[in-house]
């Protein structure tokens, strides 16, 4: 592959990598195969998603390893260091795959020499109020027990459905005004859950 192809694909930047970093590295022929998929105009989306999560794969230098293992890791590495900055994370798979399709019609568009060779809706890119903007991704931003995520203040025992907890279905925890997830009657203790519904007001 023409180093100059190569700095195309890579216009887009990636937190805690520097350009030419990730040039040279790029540039040493690891990873030629993956790279070269988004040099054939004829490659189908899930090659290319494919491709560009293993070259990020590449790039935290974890081939074979998901990109979920890979930011658990170093997330679990810098939480221990207590030097959390989520920008230097990998991407998830989902944020991966919606920047290797734009990274993919870009460079498509470079090599047929035409602006939207194909609809950037369907490579990465959605329609904002001030024109295109990036698909950070498709997935959840947070598990659904996160996304949930609610604590009480109740003055009872938090048995009936008035308590916030329990009416999302989720137990109390620590975070929860009075009970602290420990004194009620819907957490968990000693890994059994306690308490049934009753009709007792919180």
């Amino acid at each position: 592959m023409k180093a100059l192809d190569k700095g195309k694909i890579l216009k887009a930047a990636i937190g805690g990598h520097a350009k030419t970093t990730l040039f040279d590295r790029f540039c040493a022929g690891d990873i030629d195969e993956h790279m070269d998929i988004f040099l054939d105009i004829h490659a189908t989306k899930d090659v290319v998603i494919r491709a560009g999560i293993a070259i990020f794969q590449h790039i935290y230098h974890a081939p074979g390893t998901t990109l979920g293992a890979i930011r658990y890791n170093m997330f679990s590495r810098k939480a221990a260091a207590g030097l959390i900055k989520p920008e230097a994370l990998p991407p998830t798979e989902g944020a991966a795959t919606q920047h290797s399709l734009r990274a993919d019609l870009q460079t498509r568009d470079w090599m047929l020499l035409q602006s939207m060779s194909l609809d950037p809706s369907d490579y990465g890119w959605m329609v904002g109020v001030h024109g295109y903007e990036p698909v950070p991704t498709l997935d959840p931003m947070a598990p659904e027990e996160l996304l949930r995520f609610t604590s009480c203040n109740c003055n009872g025992d938090c048995s009936n459905r008035r308590c916030n907890c329990k009416k999302n279905g989720v137990k109390c925890i620590s975070a929860c005004g009075n009970c602290k997830g420990i004194t009620c009657n819907n957490c968990i203790h000693d890994g059994v859950e306690s308490g049934e519904d009753s009709d007792v007001d919180s």
